[in-house]
């Protein structure tokens, strides 16, 4: 089977319209085990967990944050952030399900968002100042943008989204419509076809509400989320902290990530265990050299796709231009998402898993293969048996 531990769901931002969209098309390509994987929030775990049960796939339980390592951001040091130093994108894999928060958990998520929903608000105001002076006649309403295109919390994406279609219903004239766009872009030479709505909310995107856009308002790095607190989160909502490569083949490697041996020894000095390449877009002979050596290294490596834009693909995880993943690579993450199930399973018997509250390592190498063994029949007794495991997690 296929495996695919990282897509997000319209509970962050996401390419499917609905969650069963998601699972339904992991049905059809063959993937049997799927993680939902969105920011900030697990409010997509419940439906989640729902369709992967009726469609017979096993889930897994995962969040990510977008924190902030203070000492890097000072030296000017970028983890699998290629635009600002001292961020690290976070995940918690294989969570509790359901996950129960405690206090200063629930505390730190309310922060989260608002701090993020301030931001969408000021972002929002300028975009109306700007719309106003081109004398368009469109107004942004956060409340109206996150009742049609939010589950959770309105990202730039949502408000590309929610103003191209204004400007669809405005103006229906493929012509009309170019026009007004070179009004709001204040480019008379743009060009484009009008009826993509993918390409034109990317166009909104990246012309409005990037850095030095009109739209755009300064990610606070005071305002985010440290490391440390993310980590001791997903650690008390039983999950494995994991790193999620970068690796983008269509630009350098980041300080962090372009010695290997470094960056292992960095995370294992951190008690990260694990790691996750967003594959599709790292080339083929990169993916091949970083995964091999994480996993000699004891690491639990897997693959995702992570979904999180407006562009369709296949869920089937791939290196860049498409090309596969060899027999090798499969394997390595077939056996990384085991570790995973195992973890569940076991934390759903309230026993140890992969890493203890701290974040140490629980499983010696020596015991690795009888603890992959569990979770592959775990897996295998949900994906054979479609609502067999239901009972799992509910």
């Amino acid at each position: 089977m296929y495996i695919n531990t990282h897509i997000h769901t319209p509970f962050s931002f996401s390419s499917f319209d609905s969650v069963e969209q998601a699972v339904k098309l992991a049905k059809e390509e063959g993937v049997g085990v799927l993680g939902i994987n969105d920011f900030n929030t697990v409010e997509g775990h419940g439906p989640f967990a729902e369709y992967c049960s009726r469609y017979g796939i096993y889930p897994l339980f995962n969040i990510e944050f977008a924190t902030l390592i203070e000492e890097d951001c000072s030296a000017g040091l970028k983890w699998n952030d290629s635009t600002y130093p001292g961020i690290m994108y976070l995940c918690g894999k294989a969570l509790d399900f359901p996950v129960s928060f405690n206090a200063d958990s629930k505390n730190l998520i309310g922060t989260v968002w608002k701090v993020s929903q301030d931001r969408i608000w000021k972002m929002i105001a300028l975009v109306n100042r700007h719309l106003d002076s081109c004398s368009l006649d469109i107004v942004l309403d956060y409340n109206k943008v996150r009742l049609q295109y939010a589950k959770h919390a309105v990202l730039e994406r949502h408000l590309a989204r929610a103003l191209y279609m204004a400007f669809v219903e405005k103006w229906n004239d493929p012509n009309i419509l170019l026009d007004k766009f070179r009004v709001l872009f204040a480019d008379e030479s743009f060009n484009a076809d009008m009826s993509d709505a993918v390409a034109m909310q990317n166009e909104i995107l990246y012309r409005l509400f990037k850095p030095g856009k009109v739209g755009y308002i300064e990610n606070n790095y005071a305002n985010h989320v440290r490391f440390y607190e993310a980590r001791t989160l997903i650690l008390s909502a039983g999950g494995i902290p994991c790193y999620p490569m970068l690796l983008d083949s269509s630009k350098e490697l980041t300080d962090k990530e372009k010695n290997i041996d470094l960056l292992i020894n960095e995370l294992i000095g951190l008690d990260i265990w694990a790691v996750e390449f967003i594959s599709n877009r790292v080339n083929f002979e990169t993916i091949k050299r970083y995964a091999q050596k994480f996993y000699d290294k004891g690491f639990c490596v897997t693959f995702g796709t992570e979904h999180c834009t407006l562009e369709r693909y296949s869920l089937i995880p791939g290196a860049a231009g498409g090309r596969p993943l060899d027999e090798e690579l499969e394997q390595i993450g077939y056996e990384g998402v085991c570790v995973y199930a195992a973890h569940q399973q076991m934390h759903h018997q309230n026993n140890p898993g992969f890493i203890d509250d701290m974040g140490k390592r629980l499983i010696h190498p020596a015991r690795l293969r009888d603890f992959i063994r569990i979770g592959d029949e775990v897996i295998n007794s949900a994906v054979k048996n479609v609502d067999s495991h239901i009972v799992r997690w509910y």
